[in-house]
């Protein structure tokens, strides 16, 4: 059993603070220290192509993506949906995920449950159905990709002339893979 001073709790107390006893070590530990900040930060929806190259593994076609967005007006309300977009490995997404700061100027979109939709590959039925845009858009995106594939979003912006609203409701509904060789066919065939 360990010993205690000889004076009782509230003396010992007493001296103290007035100095004539030093203070009793605390059982508790220190507290751990916050993490660091990162020293620098992309706003997402306004970076220039410099502060882009900044983030490890930013390769200049994705600075020319996303500058190409930007530009067409089109803005992120969360960081899984630039990740998305990039297609980034997980352990560069980790790295990249302090340094990303997201500023809304405007509304966000309500963000959709469903799997991405392959517009280089979906059937033109599918298409209809999960994008409900007018007919005549939903040709011309058929047209382009017969012509070649869609590469990602600013190219699909850019050849089918879609506003910003337009391409901010596709971020994170659709992904652009590999064309199917050959015609659609319909289930079950």
């Amino acid at each position: 059993m360990t010993r205690g001073h000889w004076l009782d709790p509230l003396a010992r107390k007493v001296l103290q603070a007035m100095g004539e006893l030093p203070p009793e070590p605390s059982a508790r530990p220190a507290p751990a220290a916050p993490p660091e900040p990162p020293s620098w930060v992309v706003d997402v929806n306004r970076a220039s192509a410099s502060q882009w190259r900044q983030l490890p593994g930013c390769s200049e076609a994705m600075v020319d993506l996303l500058l190409r967005l930007q530009r067409g007006g089109v803005q992120f309300s969360q960081a899984e949906d630039l990740i998305q977009l990039l297609d980034l490995p997980p352990e560069l997404a980790e790295r990249w995920r302090p340094h990303l700061v997201i500023h809304w100027y405007g509304d966000a979109p309500p963000q959709p449950p469903a799997p991405p939709l392959d517009l280089n590959a979906a059937a033109p039925e599918r298409l209809t159905a999960a994008l409900l845009w007018p007919a005549d858009r939903l040709q011309r995106l058929i047209q382009e990709r017969r012509r070649r594939p869609f590469d990602n979003l600013a190219d699909l912006q850019e050849r089918l002339c879609l506003p910003p609203e337009v391409v901010e409701q596709l971020i994170g509904r659709v992904r652009f893979g590999e064309r199917r060789p050959g015609p659609s066919l319909p289930p079950g065939c």
